[in-house]
């Protein structure tokens, strides 16, 4: 399971996935396993070999997910045993790289160009392209994937910034989760709080489900 993770984001046609493929192959390079996530707007179905996810995984990714509002499919190298494939370790890698999202918390990589408004994301660590007037972080060209890298290897070794504490239980058995897995899962409720009426600021969340046999349905 992923211990760090860092969202690219920007507008169409900006060059998103040529930087993520450079990213991967020097991360892989170095030693670095790495999973890839990408949000859809669409569901997601069974690829061609031509899609965003493909690229990445044939960049060296150990796993890559495309992943839509009711489904998310996930990629992995055959031959995995039961254990592996199970979602205790279904994101395996030291570094995830997350495509979008760009209203989840987390730290953002924002590559500049198109209608993006990189003064209105929350949580930019780096800008690729030319930097908005006011910003002060760093700043790179596309092709300085090397030092790139160093700033998320740099980040990664940094502690959490942890949003949500977040306990999942399965058939009363609590199962581990590392902190990225921690903040999607309840930034995901968090975001479908929004569309309930009366609902004040969250600041815990509390979610229980039963599976309904098909004869207590009846």
């Amino acid at each position: 399971m992923a211990s760090f993770w860092i969202q690219i984001v920007g507008a169409k046609d900006t060059g998103k996935t040529s930087l993520l493929e450079g990213i991967t192959r020097e991360l892989t390079s170095r030693g670095r396993t790495v999973a890839y996530i990408k949000h859809t707007h669409v569901e997601p179905t069974l690829e061609a070999e031509d899609t965003d996810t493909a690229r990445v995984r044939a960049a060296g990714a150990a796993v890559t997910a495309l992943t839509g509002d009711n489904y998310t499919i996930a990629y992995r190298s055959a031959g995995r045993g039961v254990e592996e494939l199970s979602f205790r370790v279904a994101l395996p890698g030291d570094i995830v790289l997350a495509e979008g999202f760009k209203s989840t918390p987390g730290k953002k990589i924002a590559v500049a160009g198109g209608d993006l408004d990189i003064s209105s994301l929350d949580g930019v660590v780096a800008v690729v392209g030319s930097a908005p007037d006011g910003y002060k972080g760093p700043a790179f060209s596309p092709d300085q994937t090397s030092e790139l890298c160093d700033l998320i290897e740099k980040l990664s070794a940094q502690p959490s910034d942890q949003t949500w504490a977040t306990r999942l239980l399965v058939n009363g058995e609590e199962v581990p989760l590392k902190a990225f897995v921690q903040d999607v899962m309840a930034s995901a409720l968090d975001g479908m709080t929004v569309v309930l009426r009366d609902v004040d600021e969250v600041e815990t969340l509390e979610l229980r489900a039963r599976r309904i046999r098909r004869t207590e349905a009846q």
